[in-house]
């Protein structure tokens, strides 16, 4: 609505507002279900499992999805679609197609560390879900990534949560300087995220020192578009902010360098593992790591 003209939004033009929010995990299933007809699937394809996996997505996504797991099916001459072209499908709608191209040996060590580190320091915060996947092949414009696999569908966060997070999002960059002694460009993203998450927190959810306040600007449509709540952040309240986000930060950072030092054993295994087979799946990481351990809050 910011973007339409304000002669279209007045009163007897566009009265009324129809809010879509991504589908949840009934809705999911039913969407999936819907675009798998006419396809032939083996037998192993847990479609529950399909719609717990893809949380996040759009039905376009979903439709996406089937589209290129049947495509990949194709490709391989199969008779049907499988668990492995539905997971490559997923990876691929959500990340992008793989970069083929070639890759230093410290390259391809840097991307299995910062992505263990990610992996370990997740697994060991408990209220956090299961890894799903580590993957250290170049997708879009990542050179590997680390997902979760969501339980349930989670319309709310609790701060511990958010707070472990960041702490994940931290692992990456934490896990490259406690191995290599240095630092690199690939955990700016991470580090955005992260720093995104901590804003949020302070400013949107009063989970700081500053306590129940809400200090961030909010765009506002119709006849009042081009005004904002929060305009006017007094100097003062927002150094105090700025101290807050970073107090977060640096906490988070420190949770993660300790999780790491407390297993660098198991951070080597997942790493070595990661430069034989490239991508590990859940049974093949906690093969290594152990069996998540979930409190939840």
């Amino acid at each position: 609505p910011d973007l339409l003209d304000s002669a279209l939004i007045r009163p007897g033009r566009f009265d009324r507002r129809v809010l879509l929010s991504m589908p949840d995990l009934v809705e999911r299933k039913a969407i999936i279900e819907l675009h798998m007809k006419g396809k032939p699937f083996t037998t192993d394809v847990d479609i529950e499992r399909l719609a717990r996996r893809t949380g996040g997505f759009s039905g376009a996504d979903l439709a996406n999805m089937l589209n290129e797991a049947a495509i990949l099916a194709a490709r391989e001459a199969k008779k049907a679609i499988d668990g492995r072209d539905l997971e490559e499908a997923a990876t691929k709608v959500k990340l992008g197609p793989q970069r083929k191209r070639m890759q230093s040996e410290r390259d391809r060590k840097l991307a299995a560390y910062h992505e263990s580190g990610h992996a370990v320091v997740g697994h060991f915060i408990p209220n956090l879900d299961p890894v799903h996947k580590i993957s250290i092949v170049a997708r879009g414009m990542t050179g590997g990534h680390t997902s979760m696999f969501p339980e349930e569908d989670r319309f709310n966060e609790t701060k511990s949560r958010l707070v472990g997070q960041i702490s994940m999002a931290m692992g990456g960059r934490a896990a490259e300087e406690m191995v290599f002694k240095d630092l690199s460009t690939g955990a700016s993203s991470d580090l955005e995220i992260a720093t995104s998450i901590a804003k949020a927190m302070v400013t949107e959810y009063g989970m700081s020192a500053l306590g129940p306040i809400n200090v961030k600007p909010r765009a506002m449509f119709g006849m009042w578009a081009r005004m904002e709540e929060g305009e006017g952040l007094s100097e003062a309240m927002q150094s105090k902010v700025d101290v807050e986000v970073k107090k977060i930060l640096d906490s988070c950072y420190a949770q993660a360098q300790l999780i790491l030092r407390k297993n660098k054993t198991k951070l080597d295994k997942v790493a070595k593992a990661l430069l034989e087979k490239e991508t590990l799946d859940t049974d093949e990481f906690e093969k290594i790591v152990g069996k998540k351990k979930r409190t939840y809050g």
